[in-house]
């Protein structure tokens, strides 16, 4: 997995920017607010169809535009392939964008393009999702699916969509006594979707857990044990019958992969209430490694890592640790600093 060239028009604070990469690494050096992060955040969004950073898809479109574009070209597995990604902002609805994608110049469906492409984003930032709501956590996870499993984008569409209507049904059962009969609907809906999504995680955990104790050894951390603990609120029938009194005084669905969470012990602690800066930093970058692994394994074949100005957190062992897996995939990295790390990899000054 390959990419060669990202056309960047109109997107964040790039209002046309050409950029070609090298088949192996690439760094992209320049100072800060230039918009380093955003070209990683558009190789990211090919990926997934989703922004990490963004709440609403508009903030990606330029200020005074009407629209933004992402361009690609990639090699898969040899042969030359396009993307196209246009986001255009809604002329009814303030933060709406809707987004049109191609691949080849062909119109897709989101659920077809995602996934074309892989990547692994690591940024400084990443820190704050094991401290960050579990909404946060959840997007992660769902990020990561998008791009290596179809099944699990459609059934997080069709269980979003369903949650959203069986929620207006109790609100109608609560306030005006009618729709009861619409709820069995809706049920059965957010019942077969919502418990597919907890499968793919619970499978994404087990990986995680059988792996993460080999990166934390490769990151020369001794005497460390994780254990990863899915906070899983299991979706199932007998669940929603207990639960169906309170569910209609508060007219929402309570149970469900919507409220899912994930915790990360380290050395039989929580890593996100009593973890140092330099302990969540390695938890983090174990769990990114096992990212890379766990896509490796459902498709075999490396995604595009991609690495935001991560080497000024980083002590020596674990720059060294970096270092060493820069050359398993393609790599592309940013930095405020000229990096002295290897004098083969391209060097890009924005």
């Amino acid at each position: 997995m390959k990419i060669n060239k990202l056309k960047l028009t109109n997107f964040r604070n790039h209002k046309d920017l050409d950029i070609s990469f090298d088949e192996n690494s690439t760094i992209i050096v320049g100072p800060n607010g230039i918009g380093k992060t955003n070209i990683l955040e558009a190789i990211h969004l090919l990926a997934t169809t989703k922004s990490l950073r963004a709440t609403y898809d508009r903030e990606m479109i330029a200020h005074n535009e009407k629209h933004s574009r992402v361009d690609a070209e990639f090699n898969p597995n040899g042969d030359t392939k396009t993307l196209e990604m246009t986001l255009v902002k809604s002329d009814k609805f303030e933060n709406k964008a809707t987004k049109k994608v191609k691949i080849d110049k062909v119109n897709k469906s989101l659920n077809a393009f995602a996934g074309t492409i892989n990547s692994v984003l690591f940024t400084p930032h990443d820190i704050e999702m094991v401290t960050a709501s579990p909404s946060v956590r959840r997007k992660y996870l769902d990020l990561l699916f998008f791009q290596i499993d179809k099944e699990y984008k459609r059934a997080h569409s069709q269980y979003t969509r369903a949650l959203r209507q069986r929620n207006k049904v109790l609100e109608k059962m609560r306030d005006l006594g009618v729709g009861r009969d619409e709820l069995e609907y809706w049920t059965e809906k957010v019942l077969s979707t919502g418990s597919l999504l907890q499968a793919k995680r619970r499978m994404f955990f087990n990986f995680v857990q059988e792996n993460i104790q080999r990166h934390a050894d490769d990151l020369n951390e001794d005497y460390i044990s994780y254990q990863i603990e899915y906070d899983i609120n299991e979706m199932s029938e007998a669940r929603l019958e207990k639960y169906k009194d309170t569910e209609l005084a508060a007219a929402r669905t309570l149970i469900g992969p919507h409220r899912d969470d994930f915790f990360i012990n380290y050395n039989n602690f929580d890593v996100a209430k009593f973890g140092s800066r330099g302990q969540k930093r390695t938890t983090l970058l174990a769990l990114k490694l096992c990212e890379i692994d766990f896509i490796n394994e459902n498709l075999g074949r490396r995604p595009i890592l991609l690495l935001d100005d991560i080497f000024s957190e980083l002590d020596e062992q674990h720059k060294e640790a970096v270092l060493n897996i820069v050359d398993l995939q393609q790599t592309i990295i940013t930095s405020a600093d000229d990096l002295d790390i290897n004098e083969k990899l391209l060097q890009i000054r924005l």
